[in-house]
């Protein structure tokens, strides 16, 4: 995962990030949400509950499944088709990417309106200057669109997200759960492990 898009994921579910830094959301919701790249758009289905939040989504043809859990310090990527998950832990993740929140500076430029619904402005820029951008919050806190640009020598990319279909209220605890009957494949601290013996 590139760099830019592990950032984006994680401005998105609030991973890594704290309520000093930037506003959490403060309701439970769902929502469809697309992201734009380069490589093309990316659709997902979100689902939030305080933290914690479940994103679905079709890799090639399979569903791929991605639960946050910043109060575990996990985060786990579940591939119903072959039974399998693997864990990561959200410090480990954030320390190869290196995006820490002192890495980044958060400012208020205003307000907006985004798809009709009214929103909170942040423009947020890497303290090296390597990537930066604006994303626009709800009233609630959801981060409902972004638009954010990374340097890397003199190559350019950019990456946006924008929600749709949201629709505030209580989510199933049991989407941020562990399924049954899914095996555990080595993650990314096996592998750490393994590389370091």
């Amino acid at each position: 995962m590139n760099k830019l898009l592990w950032l984006l994921l994680s401005l998105c579910s609030v991973f890594g990030l704290s309520a000093e830094t930037l506003p959490v959301a403060s309701t439970e919701y769902s929502a469809e949400r697309t992201i734009s790249s380069e490589m093309g758009d990316m659709q997902q289905k979100v689902f939030h509950s305080f933290g914690k939040e479940r994103i679905e989504m079709q890799i090639e043809g399979m569903q791929t499944v991605m639960i946050s859990r910043p109060d575990l310090g996990k985060f786990w990527n579940l591939m119903p088709m072959f039974e399998i998950y693997m864990e990561i832990d959200a410090a480990k993740a954030s320390e190869m990417t290196g995006q820490v929140p002192d890495d980044m500076t958060i400012e208020k430029v205003g307000t907006d309106t985004v798809n009709g619904i009214a929103t909170t402005k942040y423009k947020m820029l890497m303290k090296d200057k390597s990537a930066g951008g604006f994303i626009w919050l709800t009233a609630e806190h959801i981060p409902l669109q972004m638009d954010f640009i990374s340097k890397e020598g003199s190559e350019k990319s950019r990456i946006k997200m924008s929600m749709s279909n949201l629709k505030l209220g209580k989510q199933d605890l049991a989407l941020f759960e562990l399924p049954e009957g899914l095996n555990p494949m080595p993650g990314m601290d096996a592998m750490m492990d393994g590389l370091g013996n």
